[in-house]
């Protein structure tokens, strides 16, 4: 049966569609059988459903569009069960049109052919799935001057930290983020497929998704046929003539019913003087014919490669580029969860070893702390050198020196709160300041005087005679910092 979405909830995979006698049966996402496409509300699907009305193969139709150039209506849509009904019928009308078409045109002068559909039109036909893949990523925004992640580096990292997320807190679920992974899954789907047909026959998508839907083309097609059929026949039957003629040549010669014979080859020599004129005519109609379907196919497939190149690699890019978006929003919502949580607080962050918010680059580093830097592969190697200069870029390493952890807790979080790629490490004792400051290099240390294990200067002096940190900045932690909006002061 045919069908449109009229609810579906991505959180759990559950939808409900209706049919043309508003009846409505439900599906769920065992029962969506279209790799390719996500359901939605309002996509047209085509469904089969058991004795009981409940859906047990559903998947989007072939047909999302009524009317121009699909020859389909929505009437059509709603009265035939299955899309190859459908299509039998878009062939029927289509093969009506070119049949009126053929009837209607003078062959013996025509020069230039109409189109039916414009090129972009058939490519946009081509990539329909993918268009409406991309579709979906007019519902995300990222902030202006947000930065954005590389799909191509990311893809395994971004679900260890939803992972690790929904792990630590269990009062965050998944359904947050069902928007997002929604999108990402249809994105995939398309970019899975690009990356799988790289090699496309240009030239088949051409004579399929545009030469077959061109009418006047298929009628000049049906001309052409004619013409040669016409020839053939007309050849064959002035070789029937010759030889019937050279049959009455030797009835003459023998004197065998010499007038009958003398009037039945004049009839027969008009009849083929007629016939090699028709011939010539048909010869030279075919031959036009074929030139001016030739001229057509060319000047048409160099604008079709030329513009399908310029179309499969904008929406390669578009995709890739979504996909980016999409992981950058992900990792973006798992850091804001993550600072916010009382459960991250607890469990993760009180730890002084969890020095960054758990986001998608804390999973590269460490996979990458585990892997020898000389023997590293292609994706690993360029995964470490892309990592490398993320840091360079975004990352900031900062130290708070307290023997207080809730004084230590609070600055932390603050710290983290300011950028997603920060680095806090806390020094509890003189042993850790010391390791830190000769192993890191800090953009600014925060000194809590009143809970340090020696006088603030001497602290400060030792700090500085370190070459790694001797020009990094000392901010000293008050009870009038605490009030201010990050908690510093210089």
């Amino acid at each position: 049966m045919h069908g449109r979405i009229v609810r579906y909830l991505s959180s759990n995979g559950k939808g409900v569609v209706i049919n043309s006698s508003k009846m409505l049966f439900e599906f769920t996402k065992e029962t969506w059988h279209d790799m390719k496409v996500m359901p939605m509300v309002g996509m047209y699907v085509e469904f089969r459903c058991n004795n009981d009305n409940v859906i047990t193969d559903c998947r989007v139709s072939k047909f999302q569009e009524f009317g121009g150039n699909t020859l389909i209506s929505e009437y059509d849509f709603w009265h035939n069960d299955t899309d190859e009904q459908l299509e039998t019928l878009q062939s029927n009308i289509r093969a009506q049109m070119v049949q009126k078409i053929y009837k209607q045109t003078n062959y013996d002068n025509i020069t230039t052919i109409p189109l039916t559909i414009k090129l972009v039109d058939s490519i946009k036909c081509y990539f329909k799935e993918e268009f409406l893949a991309i579709s979906f990523l007019n519902d995300l925004h990222l902030s202006d001057g947000e930065f954005l992640y590389d799909y191509f580096y990311v893809k395994k990292f971004v679900p260890k930290a939803l992972d690790n997320l929904l792990n630590i807190d269990k009062t965050i679920k998944k359904d947050d983020f069902m928007e997002e992974l929604s999108v990402v899954a249809r994105l995939e789907t398309a970019f899975r497929e690009f990356e799988r047909n790289q090699n496309l026959n240009v030239k088949y998508i051409f004579e399929q998704f545009f030469l077959s839907q061109q009418c006047h083309f298929q009628a000049l097609l049906a001309a052409i046929d004619n013409a040669r059929d016409s020839k053939a026949f007309a050849t064959k039957r002035i070789a029937s003539i010759k030889s019937e003629v050279s049959l009455l040549n030797r009835r003459i010669e023998s004197k065998l019913n010499v007038s009958e014979s003398k009037a039945k080859k004049e009839k027969l020599e008009s009849e083929m003087n007629h016939l090699l004129s028709e011939e010539q005519k048909l010869e030279y109609k075919f031959t036009t014919l074929m030139s001016l379907k030739e001229q057509f196919e060319k000047h048409y497939f160099e604008e079709f490669q030329s513009l399908f190149a310029k179309t499969y690699q904008r929406i390669y890019k578009k995709i890739k580029s979504g996909l980016d978006i999409c992981f950058s929003i992900l990792d973006d919502k798992i850091y804001s969860k993550a600072l916010h949580s009382v459960s991250f607080e607890k469990i993760y962050f009180k730890n002084p070893e969890n020095e960054m918010v758990p986001i998608t680059t804390y999973y590269i580093e460490q996979y990458l702390d585990r892997l020898n830097k000389h023997k590293l592969n292609e994706y690993d190697n360029l995964l470490y050198h892309h990592i490398n200069k993320l840091k360079k870029q975004h990352k900031r390493y900062y130290l708070i020196v307290t023997s207080d952890e809730k004084e230590a807790m609070e600055m932390k979080l603050k710290i983290l709160a300011q950028n997603k790629f920060n680095c806090v490490k806390t020094a509890y004792k003189h042993t850790m300041y010391f390791a830190y400051m000769s192993e890191t290099k800090f953009d600014k240390i925060y000194v809590d005087k009143n809970n340090i294990w020696k006088d603030i200067n001497s602290l400060i002096k030792e700090g500085r005679m370190l070459k790694t940190n001797e020009k990094t900045p000392f901010l000293l932690i008050t009870k009038q910092s605490k009030e201010n909006r990050f908690g510093f002061a210089d």
